[in-house]
């Protein structure tokens, strides 16, 4: 058996072992080692059986004697030797060497082959770095039924790889095997094959591979097919990398070891001239189809060139035909939408409205009644004049916007404007300041409404992005002719401004064609804000409709994303632009400019002095931006100015001012709370008898306990020494302004602190307005004795909700309110009576002359004939209507009753009905007689246009709403004038609608009403047509007196 298995191994030289274990454990083996080029026989002998001797040819013997012995069982204690042999002749190469059992090689024994047949296995050897393949062969006796011996044979799978490379050095590409599990055996690379683990080397991945194109060719075969993998995969254009290749995998399914091969071909090895000449025909092909569009293009051109023009402009006139059909058809259902809607919501507002004027009329409202219902229908007035916005939107876009020129204040406009929204801003705790600079102008020309319209939104639209922080309304001019000038940038202008003075440099000659009028100017306005800002992308889509920076913003905030749309179109209606630009930190700004004119007859601005009067003001703000923007402005105007943010800071600076023997040495005092005193120590020093000024926020006080009549007390110690000027919330309570008039605090300005207010406060303090104020009051009658009279400063004393009405004298704003000497609120009649404005440009100069002392009191003499005279027309027009009788349809139960109850009080005799049909009812002779002229007929309209009108008709004037059921207006003024046809009689119709659209005045005088009005509704308007209409001379002559 030795000798045949000699042969085997020598004649097949890529064989690492070939070995023979039999059943009763005895081993023979031939082993070639790769490291020492050398040839071994391996074998092994029992040492129970062993025969004894010394030398090797006792050995021989025994293990001659042991190996086929059937009566051996097991191997348990055997002796293993290895005997170097000749590699060619097989010789005995010294003497054999005792080794320890299975150190070289790997002995197949009968576990590997169970089923009696040969089984194919992977070994991995801590002697080589190839993993080795090994076959076990059963051999059996001679009956062919019992396996006496395993042979095993063991190659090692370096030699495929060999092969493989031969293979691919010809046909390039790559090959290697696996097995199941994903192991490589071989590969056609010099890679490794095996990784080395703390127990010895070990089989390694293909996906692990560190051959590249093995590593991306398992990966994709595992991304593809994952663990079900076919047997045969035959893949032409997969992607490896950047290029293509074929790829290809084999199943080798060995006894007891499936073989998976796979081939990697790049497709250029196989079709790269096929390929290109592919790429070449395409490119050609596609090159011939464009030179035959073109070629064809040009002779269908050259062939439809002789079309009659006549074709052409035909063709033409019916695509404009029906593209303005389309137009109109879309710009009608707009309309048509709008008008929907503009009735729908104007309806219940009118109602509101009507309400309110009701309430507010009532002699019975206190104080704080009469002001917040006053301030309900501000609101609401403002909320309708946002539905006109809205509904001038459709002109804005159609070009049919006409903009008004009117004068008006814009320090006013804006003033009343930051007014209002502070309110809501003090709810969510951020700041509301306005920054006008010095040189904006007091009146110019322009619309107003539209102007507060645009910083409306823009001011909305802040507040509902910023939670915390502040909102700044900044603004500054430019005069269009001064722009060639570098210098004319204003000495005021703020740091962020600076890049403004480039930007009117590339606007020049845009500005200077837009305005040859020298009665012109460039106001400029920031709205800034520390909200959560728009992304830089979104700067130019937010001004475009329905846009908005966010899409969930509609879900958060709400908005419809029309606001900024609106305010675009204005502004550029205005001849002005509006940009977001960049900010350093949190937040937007909001930068535009407008080009306004300027009067005529306008004066130039007059900037106040207040450095000569040696004031020094102390603000103990809990604003941090608006004390910066106020201390910078009165320090510009040689003020001295301290701040103080809390309560703590107050009272210290108080205390280094006005205790004795604190003053001399407060300023070398090292404590941080007297910082911003020890800063102005050199320009209070120079003050020769200083009038000191405090203006102190109310949220410095603790309103939470008791604490704060404390604190009042504690200040009213210093009350000789120093001026106090409150500023309040709009909640603050009554309470407190109790306490502050009976502690002799006189001055009380609402909340935001900006320019204007603190001018009123320092000529105040300068004119000693609080003795004027108190002879005043107590000429007429009402004043206290227990409690100081208040001088609240309120510099826009008209309705800041909107500008509608701007340019109404405040003559004609004081008379809407109906007002009796006897049930005058006090605080009401302190506001007619109390006119404190910077509209005075002599004021400002703060010279007491014996002149300004007479105009004051002819002022004030003026103001209270102004005051008597208008409570006096109040009265007289309280019975204007007296003795006509209007017939009112409206179905609105609300609106019916404000009418009604708003007619009734002016004397006049009020029938209501519901619809049309109940108005033509009551006109007829039939119905006069009835008791109730209200009663329901159910007749038809062929009936009511048949039966004639009494002559002598009990109405003298129909107030007639349009939409209503059963019969519109339309439709019941139409039956009306049937019926007066062959008669005498013309009863005067008056359309009361909610519809605003020009087109609706248009179709009510069409359909024969005399008259339009719209909801809500105005008094004066209304008692002014009435009397019109009826032809009431006497009672027209006596209202308009």
């Amino acid at each position: 058996m030795k000798d045949v298995t000699w042969a085997l191994f020598t004649s097949a030289k890529a064989l690492n072992a070939i070995t023979i274990k039999y059943r009763n454990g005895f081993v023979q083996a031939f082993h070639r080692d790769p490291a020492s080029s050398s040839t071994f026989y391996i074998f092994s002998d029992l040492k129970n059986y062993s025969i004894s001797g010394t030398g090797p040819e006792d050995v021989s013997m025994s293990l001659g004697h042991g190996w086929n012995n059937p009566t051996i069982h097991g191997n348990m204690s055997a002796i293993w030797y290895q005997q170097q042999l000749d590699p060619i002749t097989g010789a005995k190469l010294g003497k054999p060497r005792q080794i320890p059992p299975d150190d070289l090689i790997n002995i197949a024994g009968i576990s590997q082959v169970p089923d009696g047949e040969a089984s194919w296995h992977v070994t991995v050897s801590k002697y080589m770095d190839s993993p080795l393949l090994s076959a076990a062969l059963p051999v059996f006796d001679a009956s062919n039924k019992s396996i006496v011996a395993v042979v095993g044979v063991t190659t090692a799978l370096y030699s495929v790889g060999q092969l493989m490379r031969e293979l691919v050095e010809v046909h390039g590409g790559h090959i290697y095997l696996t097995s199941q599990e994903g192991y490589l055996l071989a590969t056609s690379t010099n890679g490794p094959l095996l990784t080395n683990t703390s127990k010895g080397p070990k089989l390694m991945r293909a996906i692990d591979s560190e051959e590249w194109a093995i590593k991306a060719g398992a990966q994709w075969l595992e991304k593809t097919y994952g663990s079900k993998r076919p047997h045969v995969v035959h893949a032409e254009n997969a992607k490896l990398g950047d290029q293509q290749y074929y790829i290809d995998s084999f199943y080798l399914n060995l006894k007891r070891l499936p073989i998976v091969g796979v081939v990697i071909i790049p497709r250029k090895f196989i079709m790269g001239k096929v390929d290109e000449r592919a790429f070449k025909t395409l490119v050609i092909l596609i090159s011939a189809s464009v030179c035959i569009f073109i070629i064809g293009c040009v002779c269908i051109l050259i062939l439809t060139n002789g079309v009659s023009k006549e074709m052409k402009l035909r063709a033409e006139l019916i695509r404009q035909l029906d593209a303005r059909r389309r137009a109109e058809a879309s710009s009608n259902y707009k309309s048509q939408f709008l008008a929907n809607m503009s009735h729908e919501l104007r309806t219940p507002m009118a109602a509101v409205i009507g309400l309110l004027d009701i309430l507010i009329s009532d002699d019975c409202l206190s104080n704080e009644q009469y002001a917040t219902v006053t301030q309900i229908r501000k609101c609401s007035t403002a909320l309708l004049r946002l539905l006109n916005n809205i509904l001038d939107l459709s002109k804005v876009e159609s070009g049919k916007l006409v903009l008004e020129e009117a004068e008006f204040d814009l320090g006013r406009e804006l003033e009343g404007l930051v007014d209002m929204f502070s309110v809501q801003c003090i709810n969510h705790n951020v700041e509301t300041v306005l920054d006008l600079s010095d040189d904006m102008p007091t009146l110019v020309r322009g619309d107003s409404a539209r102007l507060v319209q645009i910083f409306a939104n823009l001011i909305s639209n802040s507040i509902k992005f910023t939670t915390t922080g502040h909102i700044i309304l900044r603004g500054w001019c430019d005069n269009v002719n001064s722009l060639q000038d570098e210098m004319s940038v204003a000495v005021d202008r703020k740091k962020p401004w600076a890049p403004m003075k480039t930007k009117l440099v590339h606007h020049r000659n845009h500005l200077q064609k837009s305005c040859k009028n020298k009665n012109k100017m460039v106001l400029w306005f920031e709205v800034d804000d520390t909200g959560c800002g728009i992304d830089p992308s979104k700067w130019d889509s937010v001004f475009e409709s329905f846009e908005q920076a966010d899409p969930s913003t509609t879900r958060t905030h709400g908005g419809t994303g029309l606001g900024l749309c609106i305010v675009r179109n204005l502004v550029n209606k205005m001849g002005g632009d509006i940009k977001v630009v960049q900010k350093n930190g949190s937040g937007t700004i909001m930068r535009l400019y407008l080009i306004l004119g300027i009067p005529d007859n306008a004066d130039q601005i007059c900037q106040p002095d207040f450095s000569k009067y040696g004031l020094v003001v102390l603000l103990s703000m809990s604003g941090r931006t608006a004390r910066m923007i106020q201390s910078k402005w009165l320090r510009k105007h040689g003020i001295a100015t301290v701040e103080a943010s809390d309560w703590n800071e107050l009272t210290q600076i108080i205390r280094d001012l006005f205790e004795t023997g604190s003053r001399e040495n407060s300023f070398d005092s090292q404590h941080n709370i007297a910082e911003s005193l020890r800063a102005e120590h050199s320009s209070i020093e120079e003050i020769k008898n200083p009038v000191f000024v405090i203006v102190v926020d109310i949220g410095v006080l603790d309103l939470t306990t008791d604490i704060w009549k404390e604190q009042l007390n504690y200040l009213d110690r210093f009350s000789s020494k120093a001026k106090f000027a409150w500023l309040l919330k709009h909640d603050t309570s009554n309470t407190v302004k109790t306490e502050l008039r009976r502690k002799g605090h006189v001055m009380m300005v609402n909340k935001p602190l900006y320019k204007a207010k603190m001018i009123q406060i320092l000529e105040a303090v300068i004119k000693n307005r609080r003795r004027s104020l108190s002879n005043a009051i107590s000429n007429i009658g009402n004043g206290s004795d227990e409690s100081h009279d208040c001088l609240e400063i309120d510099p826009t004393p008209y309705d800041t909700c909107g500008s509608d009405d701007s340019s109404e004298t405040s003559t004609e704003k004081q008379g809407d309110k109906s007002v009796k000497p006897s049930t005058l609120p006090s605080p009401v009649l302190k506001n007619y009576l109390v006119d404190i404005t910077k509209s005075n440009d002599d004021s400002t100069s703060g010279s007491m002359t014996t002149q300004k002392k007479k105009d004051e009191e002819e002022d004030w003499n003026d103001r209270s004939n102004r005051l008597y005279s208008g409570i006096a027309l109040d009265g007289k027009n309280q019975k204007s209507l007296e003795g006509i009788r209007i017939l009112l349809a409206e179905d609105t139960p609300v609106l019916q009753r404000v009418a009604a109850i708003m007619l009734e009080k002016m004397g006049a005799t009020i029938t209501a009905v519901w619809d049309g049909q109940q108005a033509v009812d009551a006109l007829n002779y039939r119905s006069i007689n009835a008791k109730d002229s209200t009663q329901e007929h159910k007749l038809s309209e062929e009936e009511t246009t048949n039966n004639d009108i009494n002559p002598q008709t009990p109405y003298d004037l129909i107030l007639m709403d349009c939409q209503m059921p059963k019969m519109d207006g339309y439709e019941a003024t139409k039956a009306i004038r049937r019926a007066e046809i062959g008669t005498e009689l013309h009863i005067p119709i008056v359309a009361l609608t909610a519809h605003a659209m020009s087109s609706d005045e248009a179709k009510c005088l069409e359909v024969g009403m005399d008259a339009y009005l719209t909801k809500p509704i105005d008094r004066k308007l209304m008692v002014s047509t009435i009397l019109s209409l009826t032809k009431s001379s006497t009672l027209l002559t006596s209202f308009s007196a």
